[in-house]
């Protein structure tokens, strides 16, 4: 259910970004294809090791202006969105703020932090003796292939490089954090990914 919800939400996303009227009410909506748990620290971005659930996921959000409840905020802006991942790992859905400042005319970097509710593991079960062993292989498999992310609901940490085309669309390099800061208990494997995004403004 929960990645046919995506789904949707994808495909929804990707109309709403061909169309040339779309609600008022939007600043902008954005589409990118990330690497899904890269293992930066461990290698050169791409060419490094990857994490445990190395594959693709396909990102979209959509932005609104910042409104006029959030000006004590530096005029955060109100954003929703999701992931998903096209190999049946971990997909994600949420909610946030962010942040952006422009620079040498065209450039812009972006601050944003959210919550997502997500579909992956939180916690493998440990195993207790007499210990089969199918179960152990199906462990030691599933330990080398899902994050324990220890919660169902993770925060989000997102920054962003841009450059912008002309006024309606840009293109952005993107880090993103899943984790919940052992604020749930102490398993808290959490994931990296790295991708590029286009957006187009209303």
């Amino acid at each position: 259910m929960f990645g046919l919800c995506m789904r949707k939400s994808l495909l929804g996303a990707l109309a709403l970004l061909c169309m040339q009227a779309p609600p008022a009410s939007a600043d902008e909506i954005r589409l990118g294809v990330m690497v899904h748990n890269a293992d930066f620290f461990s290698g050169f971005l791409f060419l490094g090791r990857r994490g445990q659930e190395d594959s693709i996921s396909l990102s979209a959000e959509y932005v609104w202006d910042s409104p006029d409840f959030l000006s004590w905020a530096l005029k955060a802006r109100p954003y929703v969105g999701g992931s998903l991942n096209l190999a049946g790992n971990t997909s994600h859905a949420g909610a946030g703020l962010l942040w952006r400042q422009g620079f040498l005319n065209k450039f812009y970097a972006e601050y944003a932090v959210g919550v997502v509710v997500h579909n992956g593991s939180t916690r493998i079960p440990r195993l207790t003796p007499p210990v089969d062993p199918v179960e152990r292989a199906n462990r030691i498999r599933r330990l080398n292939t899902e994050i324990q992310f220890g919660s169902r609901v993770l925060f989000r940490l997102q920054a962003a490089l841009g450059y912008r085309f002309n006024e309606k669309w840009a293109g952005e390099i993107v880090y993103e954090h899943l984790s919940h800061a052992q604020l749930f208990g102490r398993i808290n494997q959490g994931s990296d990914s790295f991708g590029f995004r286009v957006s187009r403004r209303f």
